[in-house]
């Protein structure tokens, strides 16, 4: 066996005991956090696996704290209230939202939006996925127009039966207009008004 070849047959075993005593863990997990933070984090990832939520979102959230070089209490606390807020969403959107949709809903939530709206933009949806609505509606409260202004719009173009692409069009439009200097909460509502008025499921949109 050459030197290089038993290098990387090392390698791989470490690799392997590592994964075995962490129990399966996310090796990046194991490479970016101190061991007090790693036990926390995945003391919390564990966790929401038992409670059938997603976990990468929970693995990202540690690994940016971690690029960012936050300290282990904030990256733990950052990670521990995520997998709060995506209990919270999955039960406003019931057991059988996806993975993406508990993502969005729990980005939503930190957003500002209230469990109340959020059950309301799930209610317009229908039986379609709500990950894309609640993208948009999060984007436009970062863009600071108002969370309930927000969310009534996303509503409207809902219940008149948007689909995603087009509402994913109303979201580049809105951006577009805000960064020529339009007034946020005027830019969303005329883009609105105009893709209602076309009628959203009659041909495809315009810019």
């Amino acid at each position: 066996m050459t030197r290089s070849l038993r290098t990387v047959t090392a390698l791989s075993l470490v690799a392997r005991v590592v994964a075995a005593q962490s129990g399966g863990a996310d090796p990046r997990l194991v490479a970016r956090l101190d061991k007090p933070t790693y036990v926390a984090v995945n003391a919390i990832v564990d966790s929401a696996r038992a409670a059938k939520l997603p976990t990468a979102p929970l693995v990202d959230k540690a690994l940016e704290g971690a690029a960012k070089g936050s300290d282990g209490p904030k990256i733990v606390t950052a990670v521990q209230q995520l997998r709060v807020r995506m209990t919270s969403a999955r039960a406003m959107l019931g057991s059988n939202s996806t993975a993406d949709e508990i993502r969005a809903a729990s980005t939503a939530i930190e957003a500002g939006v209230s469990g109340r709206d959020l059950a309301r933009v799930k209610a317009a949806t229908g039986k379609r996925a709500v990950t894309m609505p609640l993208a948009v509606l999060t984007d436009l409260i970062g863009r600071q127009i108002e969370a309930t202004t927000a969310t009534n719009l996303v509503i409207q173009l809902e219940k008149s039966g948007v689909k995603d692409p087009e509402l994913a069009l109303f979201q580049r439009n809105v951006r577009a207009d805000i960064d020529r200097g339009a007034d946020p909460t005027v830019a969303a509502q005329t883009r609105a008004r105009g893709l209602l008025q076309r009628g959203a499921t009659s041909g495809k949109p315009s810019e």
